[in-house]
């Protein structure tokens, strides 16, 4: 399975070309959030995606991708989402396949000035998964997805902050009848943005070429981000009800053709009687598909320019 998976992936990555993986607005890069749907529309790869829980009675852990590829500019985005699961609960053992999540991606506004933008997005869940691991259903998730940097913050050391987030309702649309509200968020920290444009000491930043062309004396701790995210998801007509909200601070390094993120899992809420709550860590590797091949600047619609704020 692993090798077909391996197979499948490929194929997507060399049959279609892509267009500035980055997400930037303006002088702003925004990264990659770990569950948060970020707003921008860019073609990236996130493989592997890993999460490792500890519960009272045994593990948890969960292996995910994620391929997005862009169908115009800046515009519009398609979106693949799958994991596999594994549980060892004692004596027990549990493994197999979540269901696959098909999605597009509207970047409806964009303020370069104001380091803003907003993007509507449909998933849709399909009943693909492992009846061991999950519920075979169909479920559809309109969204609202928006980042925000504080470049108009008035004290200056906090300008280089960003706000990313994403509001959604889930409804069943074939399977058990579940509804749920999505709320997740994450802030973080641009040292390169504090080291460019807030302190002057970094002359290779080029936002346009993943951050910097090479080292700069002044440019402590260059490429990172410190972030922390939440997550929480909130049923709405279930007796079952599994409220679940987790905090997950981390760190962020920024490559010129992967992004590196490691985070802890931190359960701040919950009620319900299953799958008790566990703490853990998340690790994500994203790749920008864009940087690794230039070929690879394609979308079937629209033109392939790509223009920046001035910086």
């Amino acid at each position: 399975m692993h090798a077909r998976l391996t197979v499948v992936l490929a194929a997507l990555i060399l049959s279609s070309t892509t267009l500035w993986a980055h997400g930037i607005v303006g002088n702003r890069m925004f990264i990659e959030p770990l569950f948060t749907e970020d707003a921008n529309v860019k073609n990236e790869l996130v493989l592997p995606f890993l999460k490792f829980g500890v519960q009272p009675d045994g593990t948890w852990r969960q292996t995910s991708f994620a391929l997005e590829k862009q169908l115009y500019p800046e515009r519009l985005s398609i979106i693949l989402e799958s994991g596999r699961m594994n549980r060892h609960d004692g004596s027990s053992r549990l493994s197999g396949w979540d269901n696959l999540e098909l999605g597009v991606k509207f970047q409806a506004y964009t303020n370069d000035a104001h380091e803003f933008l907003l993007s509507p997005a449909l998933f849709a869940a399909l009943p693909t998964s492992s009846r061991s691991v999950t519920e075979h259903e169909t479920s559809l998730t309109p969204m609202l997805l928006f980042g925000k940097g504080l470049n108009e913050a008035p004290s200056r050391w906090m300008r280089p902050l960003a706000i990313q987030g994403d509001v959604g309702f889930s409804s069943s649309v074939r399977g058990p009848s579940e509804k749920e509200f999505q709320f997740n968020a994450v802030l973080m920290y641009s040292v390169p943005y504090l080291n460019h444009y807030i302190r002057k000491a970094d002359d290779r930043y080029a936002v346009e070429h993943s951050l910097r062309r090479g080292l700069s004396r002044g440019a402590l701790l260059g490429n990172l981000f410190p972030f922390v995210e939440f997550n929480s998801t909130h049923p709405i007509n279930s007796e079952d009800a599994r409220v679940s909200s987790s905090l997950r601070p981390g760190i962020l390094w920024m490559g010129q053709y992967v992004q590196a993120s490691l985070a802890a899992d931190i359960p701040v809420q919950y009620s319900g009687a299953e799958d008790r709550p566990h703490r853990g860590v998340c690790i994500s590797f994203d790749w920008f598909l864009d940087e690794i091949f230039d070929s690879l600047k394609w979308t079937p619609f629209g033109n392939h320019s790509r223009s920046h704020g001035k910086h």
